[in-house]
């Protein structure tokens, strides 16, 4: 209804939540603001990106944009041939969500959402995540926002812990400590601070997920009696809490406002990690160069002298930190290259090689790889029809079943072959149940055994819902898409929609009466004001980095 106010938007982030868990727990009665959200709202699975990473996912969300258009596909951007360094807010090369409401003049407030550090100037708050590099770092907007944060809360942004089977109770208990003091900060930060779009993003769903899916599913390979009995329940308790915690928001909230709950991704179970450097090198598509040193380094490799194997044995030593604190940057980096067999890759023999992890591929192509040696046209074809034969030898040793679903092209995301952005090839992994690093070198064999410590993955399927005056109560929609909701936001809250999202109104999720006079309008894209490229310093790259590996996100 034309000239309706439409109200304040909060918008809950649950990273990896799923309707797989959800649905039957509302069934069962064991999640009581999720089942009135049911109710009074609409809901829908939210399909997400290719890959179905944290930060790709969310930067999707909040520039409407797929990575193939905004470029971000992983954690971690190519520097050089095969060198990495963590993604950040900077590196997002298309207007954001939070910049596009600034401009309009609306407050907002934004709250561990991935990739917003360093965080932006905006017309409200900024408190970054998951790619801040310590609490040290300046991670809010305001900067006295963080002070305020610390003392009142002693907030968190997330704790680094690398979780083994064994410590499941106090993993969980730290991973609950950290979203209790957000979720007691974002109350705060709600009734004390204005603001016209709030969002904030809980990780928990996600982190315990991929610890503890084993425990809660019975056709997991590494499902015990004993963990079932002793931590099956885990994720419904967590999930509870965060069911209560949307409780609380809700309650917070005017009848006039509206709650938009989704997720990044969803969740499954996870089997195994694949080396496709590995199956690269048995099939000839990577080679290493021949030289005395480089042969000596592959012989020790095989003998178990491996990246994986010593960062393993210094863990459970309890020396890394101490090595990190002791031995200065340039030397662990200098040894770590040593041991590793990526620097000794023969790129001039070389066709094809991981990089960025689940499933992504590159072909080492002329003029747009720095030492490309694959001519395009036919040779190129002819390289990825190897490269697909290579991956059809993947078998699962427990039923003999193909682990690979599909591979996509870089075609089929409507990329063009000399973007270095993005990979040419997409592993779909078989019920998402297995899944790469990226990393050359680091590992030996094809494949690892049957996962413990990491038993949950990323499925493509996300969830919405939404409630409010303007929403749909007791309904479900199809075909909803993670880039679909910032072009859905603007559009309720009457601004126009940038030109060059890829995502649509979700109008099936409105009340049809309350979109009369309200038309779809656009406009030009917009630069987003960026001042200029972060540059994470060799101190946070690595704490950085080691996060997401704790995390079991690189390798």
């Amino acid at each position: 209804m034309a000239g309706d106010s439409p109200g304040r938007i909060f918008i809950l982030g649950l990273d990896g939540a799923t309707f797989d868990l959800i649905d039957p727990w509302v069934a069962q009665g064991k999640l009581p603001a999720f089942s009135a959200l049911f109710r009074e709202g609409v809901k829908g699975v939210l399909e997400s990106v290719v890959p179905p990473l944290t930060t790709p996912a969310w930067v999707s969300f909040q520039t409407g944009r797929t990575p193939a258009s905004h470029g971000l596909f992983s954690w971690v951007r190519r520097v050089g041939v095969c060198d990495q360094e963590p993604f950040n807010r900077t590196h997002i090369t298309a207007q954001t969500l939070d910049s596009i409401l600034s401009r309009h003049g609306l407050r907002v407030g934004f709250v561990n959402v991935p990739c917003t550090y360093p965080p932006r100037q905006v017309n409200g708050f900024v408190v970054s995540g998951l790619e801040t590099p310590s609490r040290e770092s300046s991670f809010t907007y305001p900067p006295s926002l963080k002070d305020e944060l610390e003392s009142r809360f002693d907030y968190e942004i997330e704790r680094t812990q690398k979780f083994r089977s064994g410590q499941e109770r106090s993993f969980i208990q730290i991973v609950e400590t950290v979203e209790k003091k957000r979720a007691e900060a974002v109350l705060a930060l709600m009734s004390e601070k204005p603001w016209d779009v709030f969002m904030v993003v809980f990780r928990g769903t996600d982190i315990l997920s991929h610890a503890l899916w084993r425990h809660h599913d019975p056709s997991h390979p590494a499902h015990t009696p004993e963990g079932g009995a002793t931590f099956g329940t885990a994720l419904l308790e967590h999930y509870q809490f965060m069911d209560d915690i949307m409780g609380r928001i809700r309650n917070l909230l005017s009848p006039q406002d509206s709650l938009l709950v989704m997720s990044d991704h969803g969740s499954c179970g996870y089997w195994r990690h694949v080396f496709l450097d590995n199956l690269f090198l048995r099939h000839g598509l990577l080679r290493y160069r021949k030289d005395f040193f480089v042969s000596l380094r592959r012989l020790l490799f095989h003998l178990g002298a491996t990246p994986a194997n010593a960062m393993e044995w210094l863990s459970r030593l309890h020396l890394r930190n101490l090595i990190r604190r002791i031995v200065p940057q340039d030397r662990r980096i200098r040894a770590t290259n040593v041991v590793s067999l990526g620097s000794a890759i023969d790129w001039s023999r070389t066709a094809a090689f991981p990089f960025g992890g689940a499933g992504q591929i590159y072909i080492n192509l002329k003029g747009r790889e720095p030492q490309g040696c694959v001519d395009s046209g036919a040779q190129y074809d002819a390289i990825v029809e190897r490269v697909i034969r290579a991956l059809s030898d993947l078998t699962e040793p427990l039923t003999g079943e193909s682990m690979v679903a599909e591979v996509l092209r870089k075609e089929d995301l409507g990329a063009d072959l000399l973007n270095p952005l993005v990979p040419d090839l997409f592993v779909r992994w078989t019920q998402d149940r297995y899944g790469d690093f990226g990393g050359v070198g680091i590992h030996k064999g094809l494949m690892t055994g049957i996962q413990t410590d990491f038993s949950g993955a990323h499925s493509m399927r996300g969830i919405f819902l939404a409630a409010g005056p303007y929403f749909l109560r007791n309904a479900t929609i199809e075909g909803a898409r993670i880039i679909d909701l910032a072009p859905t936001i603007l559009y309720l809250l009457d601004l126009p929609v940038p030109s060059d999202m890829d995502g649509r109104v979700l109008r099936e999720a409105f009340i049809p009466e309350r979109l009369v006079g309200k038309p779809l309008r656009f406009e030009e894209t917009h630069g987003d004001g960026q001042e200029g490229r972060h540059t994470y310093s060799l101190e946070e790259k690595e704490l950085v980095e080691e996060r997401l590996r704790t995390l079991g996100y690189i390798s």
